[in-house]
């Protein structure tokens, strides 16, 4: 139903709501200008004023719930006020904590560095690690402290707990000591390999040499076949003591890192391999290469055993055609979601036109003594690629394959460029 209105109700209606606009006109000045701490925020078209009372509010909800502990201590380390995560990480009531020194709560072992980080406390701020200590239970914890005056006379704390990063640690550290003692172990059998394996080794070959020469006359023909496999068998023998001693020895520890051409090094393989390459009439290809940050003799390993797989897996049908190249981009310009996006990495691919393999290998190529063939077939130990990837992950890079049957086979490369 419609209201009629006298003029002088209307006289007296405009008046009040011209007084109540110049109020709002007068609050929005105000919080314009900064007197009054507050904001405005439109939701589902209606408007709310945000005041430093709301603010202060919507903080303490989110201190309360915050996943850290969250203290105010005095200047004497008494507890002021606490969230609910700090008791709760103690395992005691609200009513237990507030109110108590902080100090007691502390592991005796570092009551000395806490008093240390609070004295810097209470006019500064600073953080560092302590252990609580409550029902014999000992409590790893992060704390950084900020004085709060002169607005409070306290000083404010934020505690952070460190039992699984703790565990976490310890984990790493057992499975450090465990790896420390496998190198060792390793290394002892590098010896092994170098000195008491060999040595027999090289015995054995220069017997059979001795029988081969002075006494093959004499022996049948099955003697000859099978002082053959004998042969055959300490030559594979020795190579394979070789690549294990080369695997083990892949060290960056024990190495230098040097701005190194590629092309020198690509040169060296091609010289070690000329014989092998003019026989097969191979040709090798490379197109720009960079100077990169590597080591050098572990890096012509990694082109002499990709070139020596090219030259022993080629298609009897075709001439071998190594084509090798080089770019460097970010990570994300490479199709390999292994690499950092924004970082830059050299990536050196190297591709051949042999017999190739099923796509399903090209991880498990990679695997310590895993052949696709058998020695009776291509003659290897199975470690050659082995090795390179571990060279390259020395460099800290990765190593792919991407092959077809009869269709050849590219290895990829991505070392970082700086």
């Amino acid at each position: 139903m419609k209201i009629e209105l006298s003029a002088e109700e209307s006289a007296l209606k405009i008046i009040e709501l011209q007084s109540r606009l110049d109020e709002y006109e007068q609050l929005i000045e105000a919080i314009k200008g900064g007197e009054v701490d507050a904001f405005a925020l439109k939701t589902n078209n209606q408007s709310a004023i945000f005041s430093l009372h709301t603010v202060d509010y919507a903080y303490r909800i989110l201190v309360e719930n915050f996943g850290e502990g969250a203290l105010n201590l005095s200047e004497e380390g008494l507890i002021l006020y606490t969230n609910h995560c700090f008791p709760q990480l103690l395992n005691l009531p609200y009513e237990s904590v507030v109110g108590n020194f902080f100090v007691q709560f502390i592991h005796p072992d570092s009551k000395e560095t806490f008093h240390e980080l609070f004295k810097t406390g209470l006019t500064a701020n600073t953080k560092g690690e302590i252990n609580l200590l409550i029902a014999g239970k000992t409590i790893p914890v992060y704390i950084s402290l900020a004085p709060l005056f002169p607005a409070v006379a306290a000083v404010g704390m934020i505690i952070t707990d460190l039992t699984e990063k703790k565990k976490q640690e310890e984990i790493l550290q057992m499975v450090n000591a465990e790896l420390g003692v496998r190198n060792s172990e390793l290394q002892a059998f590098a010896y092994i390999a170098s000195h008491d394996l060999q040595g027999p080794l090289r015995k054995i070959q220069s017997f059979i040499g001795y029988i081969v020469e002075k006494e093959r006359a004499n022996l049948s023909e099955n003697g000859k076949k099978y002082l053959n496999m004998v042969q055959d068998s300490a030559r594979r023998m020795q190579v394979l003591v070789q690549d294990l001693l080369t695997y083990s020895s892949t060290n960056t520890a024990e190495s230098k890192f040097e701005n190194t051409d590629l092309h020198q090094i690509i040169d060296e393989v091609k010289d070690d391999l000329k014989e092998e390459l003019n026989d097969k009439h191979a040709t090798l290809e490379t197109t720009e290469l960079h100077t990169l940050n590597i080591i050098p003799f572990q890096f012509r390993q990694v082109m002499q055993n990709l070139i020596g797989n090219a030259l022993k897996y080629f298609d009897p049908a075709r001439p071998p055609h190594i084509i090798i190249k080089s770019e460097i981009a970010d990570g994300i310009e490479f199709n390999n979601n292994k690499l950092s996006p924004q970082k830059k990495y050299c990536h050196i691919s190297l591709s051949d036109n042999g017999i190739g393999f099923e796509p399903v290998y090209n991880e498990k190529i990679f695997e310590v003594f895993y052949r696709l063939h058998t020695h009776t077939e291509y003659r290897g130990t199975g470690i050659g690629l082995a090795i390179v990837k571990k060279i390259v992950e020395n460099h800290g890079g990765i190593i792919t394959a991407d092959s077809q049957l009869n269709k050849g086979t590219t290895f990829d490369i991505y070392i970082p460029a700086t």
